[in-house]
């Protein structure tokens, strides 16, 4: 689990989950996570994981990318 405000975020208890949390949360609340996944596939997940690399300076590894991109595609997308 992750605060956001005044709320806590359960995030999927499964492989990916603890640097998905650490990653995502260090820049802002993962509720957009769950606010975002009925609309989101792969390749949203994945443009979506790349501008925050790119554009927003997160310190994610190639590595990471992929295992981030893993756990948001199996547990927070309209389709894979």
């Amino acid at each position: 689990t992750a605060m956001a405000g005044e709320e806590t975020i359960e995030m999927a208890d499964a492989p990916g989950r603890d640097i998905t949390v650490a990653s995502c949360a260090m820049c802002h609340s993962l509720d957009y996570v769950s606010m975002n996944a009925p609309v989101m596939t792969r390749t949203g997940w994945e443009r979506t994981v790349r501008k925050m690399v790119d554009k927003f300076g997160a310190p994610v590894s190639a590595e990471n990318m992929q295992l981030i991109l893993d756990y948001l595609t199996l547990h927070y997308s309209a389709a894979p």
